[in-house]
């Protein structure tokens, strides 16, 4: 009889359950949500900036830096989406899983989080005051004009968390915003009115041109940049959070997932070939052209566009980092208070119900809320300078870790119900990029001296 009942168990886990089905019509656009939701929070200034520094700095030459890191992340967050749904424990937070792996692991994550999800944030409060200071005339305040407007942005974001409904208005300005951004430069193309097809396909070979005096960063520097923002680091550990709130717990929902993050990331492939494709014809048609801070993206716009063009380009940049900046310091919040409550024993008591440890709260409002006010004080780092350089410590310090504990976790039967584990050809997808996020890594890590003298000079 125990043998029987052994046999049964073994065939529930290696047969796959029945899959929800993807809904039609008016359902199917109401039931898919967390790819559309993560991939309208990566679509903040980070694209804009790598893309368009990319594009105008070294045209279409890095090009396959766009496609492999989005190709990457889509794996990448797949893969993360697999074992929530499909591990043996029940684990709903990624972290949970990094923890059967080694318990210090979650308090390493929590310490990267913090710094990691830190430099995010300063990103996005700098990208969100300037573009509201832009918006609203752009001369009031002298020097501290940004920081007046920051601090409104913060004001409103603090008052946004606190409620229950907090992201409803934000979610309708950023369906706005990510239209007006593709007709701006679908339009800014038309004007343009030239596409190089042969230089487009040549720059999908893995080549790294050689450095240009008109570019302040090296060519590795953008193109790690470029992998980073794009193919992700920390925020691909939010769609976890993002499944649990709209139900999907459980390996039924997994085809319901894949389509949902396809649906999710397919936008994004498309606005930044815009944002690269419009940066390299205008540079072709420019010689000597550079961005070097977030004002020469709006003077490309200009020339391009006409004066309509900086006004859409700050409308842009404001509701897209606005998008990012109060939903994401809840999830980086979220993420760091798992890997302080899997670290201490006496915080124990909060796993499966993060956000009710006390210090949640806490971490939120003055780590990832507050404090990154100081990217916006005078002297600072230009928006484009932060973007590059926080973009480059942030993958140093996570991808690595992230993309060999997902292999390590999805590739075994101890973790995974057997149907969901790996096969060959995802297990060496994943050492693969597991390969590159290291040497990814070495590089930047080499870089990081000439990248604060370049941001902070």
């Amino acid at each position: 009889m125990a043998s029987d009942v052994h046999s049964s168990t073994n065939s529930l886990h290696s047969s796959k359950p029945e899959q929800e089905p993807i809904p039609r019509g008016l359902g199917l656009i109401t039931s898919v949500g967390p790819g559309l939701v993560l991939a309208m929070s990566f679509l903040g200034t980070g694209d804009l900036v790598s893309s368009s520094v990319s594009g105008a700095s070294y045209g279409y030459a890095l090009l396959w830096t766009l496609v492999l890191s989005l190709i990457a992340r889509t794996f990448i967050i797949s893969s993360i989406a697999k074992y929530t749904l499909m591990n043996k424990y029940g684990d709903t937070q990624i972290l949970d899983g990094f923890a059967r792996l080694s318990p210090a692991l979650p308090g390493i994550m929590a310490a990267v989080v913090l710094i990691a999800g830190f430099i995010t944030q300063a990103t996005f409060v700098l990208a969100a005051s300037t573009g509201l200071h832009e918006l609203t005339g752009g001369e009031w305040g002298g020097a501290w004009g940004r920081f007046f407007c920051a601090l409104i942005i913060v004001a409103l974001t603090l008052t946004l968390v606190m409620l229950r409904k907090q992201f409803t208005v934000l979610e309708y300005f950023a369906r706005f915003a990510s239209v007006a951004m593709i007709a701006a430069f679908v339009y800014a193309l038309v004007q343009i009115g030239t596409f190089d097809v042969s230089g487009f396909f040549q720059g999908l070979a893995f080549a790294i041109p050689e450095e240009q005096n008109t570019s302040a960063f090296a060519p590795i520097v953008i193109a790690s940049a470029t992998i980073g923002t794009i193919a992700g680091n920390m925020p691909n550990l939010l769609y976890s959070g993002f499944m649990r709130d709209k139900g999907w717990v459980g390996p039924k929902y997994r085809k319901l997932q894949q389509f949902d993050l396809i649906v999710g990331m397919a936008p994004l492939l498309i606005i930044n070939l815009l944002f690269w494709i419009v940066a390299a014809e205008f540079r072709s048609g420019n010689p000597g052209f550079s961005i070097s801070d977030e004002y020469d993206l709006s003077h490309m716009l200009t020339v391009a566009v006409g004066p309509v063009g900086p006004f859409l380009l700050w409308m842009c940049i404001f509701f897209a980092a606005m998008t990012s900046f109060p939903p994401q310091s809840r999830g980086f919040a979220q993420l760091a208070i798992n890997g302080i409550n899997h670290t201490f024993p006496s915080m124990r008591q909060y796993l499966g119900r993060d956000e009710e440890n006390p210090a949640f709260r806490w971490i939120q409002a003055i780590v990832f809320i507050i404090v990154p006010l100081v990217s916006t004080i005078p002297g600072a780092p230009d928006l484009i300078s932060l973007n590059i350089v926080g973009t480059a410590i942030s993958t140093v310090l996570s991808l690595p870790i992230i993309v060999v504990c997902i292999l390590l976790l999805t590739s075994r039967k101890k973790h995974m119900q057997t149907y969901a584990v790996n096969g060959i050809w995802q297990t060496v997808l994943l050492v693969i990029l597991g390969g590159i996020a290291i040497i990814i890594g070495f590089q930047i890590a080499m870089q990081i001296p000439s990248m604060f003298a370049t941001a902070f000079g």
